[in-house]
């Protein structure tokens, strides 16, 4: 009895520990810290008590590129620097190590409120778009100046500020969620909400207006129409669709702001976008001959790549501008090696999932990996901290222990329910 009590007691403290998690977009940097570091000491002391074993395999899948960012401390010139790195981009390590650590029946019970913690997830995403949204509205914009809408997300201080491209990523993930959880919801229960919140998220993606976001999840959400084959999901679709196109058109700039979809974002008006991005790929190349199978080091990565701006075009390195290109930024700071261990995890990852038959883990990762051929995402918390969470999480979920589609009414269960 006392066993069945403290096994009750983990698994509720668990679960806290991982809804507090999926608050994190609405929740103060303090909050995070603790929730994470709650989530971490339960895996422990669970591990410890129950004498679970621990998970090498997927450990040093799911951390190598971590354990790598460790290792290229070693030859950092600026140490200072890369502990600062090595310490955002923990949670590369937090969530491997915590699952790892835990025993298949907290593993079980967690998967079992997945869709709790994707509910909490979106919910705290609706949240934040509402206050950030309605600071633009109180700030004195209107509906002509949706277009500076983005830039008024970048200069705003303090909780919850967010950078455009990480809100654009929350509403990107949470669409993907929605297209999940409306293969087991009732339409008139819980899918019509979840289709207009979704289209709400929708028409915030387009307002800020993130290519890599964008694009990935017009590409990820299609082919998870296609694999769902549910009336219901395409009807998200279509109405996902359809915000997407008519929200772009309700711009006075509607062509501008298509075309923007395609530059570099641009530090300056003086500097085009396409001499951003020559530059960049133009020290990129250089740097990558330099760089050799380890790298720099992260803390030198940026600066090795700062120093070419310096030689082609200063005002790039005057603004600390970053590759905007993980896979750029992954070989200056840990070489072709660190790049290797990087798609091996992401290689192991989507092979589990297509193997267990379970297909939203495939579709996230699809979209991290679009989203990271234009922006850093692995270098800011806000990025790295969603990145590894789902994966980590997900990577436990399976056909078997997923909760299974609900089967299309026929036409007269349908009439009893809107009677």
């Amino acid at each position: 009895m006392n066993s069945l009590f403290k096994s009750y007691s983990y698994n509720k403290l668990f679960l806290i520990s991982l809804v507090l998690v999926f608050c994190t977009p609405i929740l103060p940097q303090l909050l995070k810290i603790i929730s994470i570091a709650l989530f971490l000491v339960i895996c422990i002391t669970e591990s410890i008590k129950n004498k679970s074993k621990f998970k090498w395999e997927y450990f040093l899948f799911n951390a190598g590129l971590y354990l790598m960012y460790v290792f290229s401390l070693l030859y950092s010139k600026d140490l200072e620097y890369g502990l600062r790195k090595v310490e955002i981009s923990a949670a590369l390590v937090v969530f491997p190590l915590g699952f790892a650590l835990i025993s298949k029946d907290l593993i079980t019970h967690a998967i079992k409120n997945l869709k709790l913690f994707f509910y909490v997830f979106i919910s705290a995403v609706l949240v934040l778009n509402i206050f950030v949204f309605s600071s633009f509205l109180s700030a004195g914009y209107d509906v002509s100046s949706f277009g500076e809408y983005a830039d008024f997300v970048n200069r705003m201080e303090g909780f919850p500020a967010v950078h455009s491209i990480y809100l654009s990523m929350y509403n990107a993930i949470a669409v993907l969620l929605i297209f999940y959880l409306l293969r087991t919801e009732r339409l008139l229960k819980a899918g019509i909400p979840l289709i207009i919140i979704g289209s709400v998220l929708c028409l915030g993606l387009i307002l800020l207006l993130k290519k890599g976001p964008i694009f990935g999840l017009v590409l990820v959400a299609t082919l998870l129409a296609i694999k769902y084959k549910m009336w219901r999901v395409w009807a998200f679709y279509t109405v996902f669709t359809a915000s997407l196109v008519a929200t772009l058109f309700l711009f006075p700039d509607t062509s501008q702001r298509i075309h923007d979809l395609f530059q570099v974002e641009r530090i300056s008006a003086a500097i085009e976008s396409e001499e951003i991005r020559a530059t960049i790929y133009k020290c990129g190349n250089k740097k990558f001959q330099e760089a050799g199978l380890t790298g720099f080091g992260i803390g030198d990565g940026k600066n090795e790549l700062l120093d070419c701006y310096q030689e082609y075009n200063p005002t790039l390195a005057a603004t600390s501008y970053n590759s905007h290109n993980q896979y750029i930024s992954l070989i200056l700071n840990a070489g072709f090696l660190g790049l290797l261990i990087f798609l091996a995890f992401i290689f192991y990852n989507i092979n589990r999932s297509l193997k267990s038959g379970e297909f939203i883990t495939v579709a996230i990762i699809v979209f991290y990996c679009i989203v990271m051929f234009s922006e850093n995402i692995l270098e800011r918390q806000n990025g790295v901290l969603y990145f590894s969470l789902f994966i980590n999480l997900l990577y436990f979920l399976s056909k078997k222990n997923q909760q299974k589609p609900r089967v299309n009414h026929s036409q007269e269960q349908i009439l009893k329910e809107l009677k």
